[in-house]
């Protein structure tokens, strides 16, 4: 499976990718602060993977051709649901 996480739609507005960014920094933050050397590093991990992966090598691009449905041009709409008989 070679799909990028960081390219499905939820992450495509900027402010959903700069508040889940924060989260991990506070929370790296707060684990130094409180002398967590192991937890430090692991949060530490996944900010950088957050910045790297949602700012650094974002494509917003591929993130819409994803949030598509092939064929019609408009947003997919996972949520929808269909009548039942």
């Amino acid at each position: 499976m070679h799909r990028r996480e960081a390219e499905h739609p939820f992450y495509r507005p900027l402010w959903i990718r700069v508040c889940l960014t924060g989260v991990l920094v506070v929370w790296t933050a707060l684990e130094w602060a409180n002398d967590e050397p192991f937890w430090g590093i692991m949060t530490s991990a996944a900010a950088v993977w957050a910045i790297w992966s949602f700012f650094l090598a974002y494509d917003p691009d591929a993130a819409g051709a994803k949030a598509r449905a092939p064929g019609d041009g408009r947003p997919a709409n996972d949520t929808e649901t269909s009548e039942r008989n």
